[in-house]
């Protein structure tokens, strides 16, 4: 475990306990990689800094529930991110299909995933598995937005993301 994990996972502790000064350092050391992650999902900047200060709201509210087990402090507060990232996508454009524009426009991410762990049990998927969920995650898109980019059938791409998450969860796990 790297040091700024072991670092965060103090200062969640903290932060579960109400300590702004932790919450503080949180921001300090998490904020740059979490707006990075809503600027690839919204690309935006205004919208992304408001979906991370959302995240950093839900950070707040949620720190006790927080599970060193589970996996890296980044990596939970990346999920957050994300999430709240997606959220704002949904009222900022309704389900709507990209536009043709827009698909050509993504490559598969080179990802340095914010877990070691994980970076190790995706290099063990299948490559269409591996491509399938880290393109899906990084960009938020939809089941039907993957599978247009990529030009398969739309059971074909949730096919792969079922099996490739449910390999994951079980590689994650041991």
């Amino acid at each position: 475990m790297s040091r700024d994990s072991e670092s965060l996972e103090a200062l969640l502790r903290e932060v579960a306990n109400g300590d702004k000064r932790a919450f503080r350092r949180v921001y300090d050391l998490a904020g740059g990689r979490l707006l990075a992650i809503t600027l690839k999902i919204l690309r935006d900047r205004q919208t992304a800094e408001d979906a991370t200060q959302e995240a950093f709201l839900r950070i707040w509210r949620n720190a006790a529930r927080y599970d060193p087990a589970r996996g890296a402090p980044l990596a939970w507060m990346g999920v957050i991110a994300r999430n709240a990232a997606l959220d704002m996508a949904q009222v900022r454009r309704p389900q709507e299909e990209l536009d043709a524009a827009d698909t050509i426009e993504l490559a598969t991410p080179a990802v340095e995933p914010p877990d070691a762990r994980l970076g190790q049990c995706l290099k063990r998927l299948p490559s269409d598995q591996a491509r399938a969920i880290v393109t899906m995650y990084t960009y938020g898109m939809s089941h039907s937005e993957l599978a247009e980019h990529l030009s398969v059938p739309l059971g074909t791409v949730k096919s792969w993301v079922r099996r490739g998450t449910e390999s994951l969860k079980e590689c994650m796990t041991f």
